[in-house]
């Protein structure tokens, strides 16, 4: 009686592991899907390189300012070290991009009036900011 109960068990651990193995979405269970995954699929595009780049800025740059609201509100810390601007580094990719001639001027002008949106949503962060803290009357 005890071998049935034995077989048994390892057919249901068998099965349950086959059917668990099946919902996992991406290709491999060790596999883990990052930010970057996009970039290096693109050997010499820069324009795609560059696109996705201004895309993790932006969102970081947000994710950024829900994170650490509070401390740009109540912290008297340079605005570097709190919520940093994520337009001057892509700015400088995008001229040495076009500088090698890996980008056009459409895509030079393009990307710069980006870089320029994700300025003034920053500019915008911490114009919110200061004003919060002036209402709760704290110095800047």
């Amino acid at each position: 009686m005890q071998p049935v109960n034995s077989i048994a068990t390892i057919c249901t651990l068998i099965c349950l592991f086959l059917s668990g193995c099946k919902a996992w979405k991406n290709g491999s269970i060790f596999e883990k899907e990052d930010n970057f995954s996009n970039l290096r699929t693109y050997e010499d595009d820069f324009g795609s390189r560059i696109e996705v780049f201004i895309e993790l800025a932006e969102s970081e740059l947000v994710e950024n300012y829900k994170r650490k609201k509070y401390l740009m509100i109540r912290e008297a810390q340079p605005r570097q070290v709190l919520h940093p601007r994520k337009d001057l580094s892509l700015r400088e990719l995008i001229h040495s991009a076009h500088a090698d001639q890996n980008i056009t001027n459409a895509q030079k002008i393009a990307y710069l009036k980006k870089c320029d949106q994700i300025y003034e949503l920053w500019e915008k962060h911490w114009r919110s900011a200061d004003l919060k803290a002036r209402q709760l009357g704290f110095e800047r």
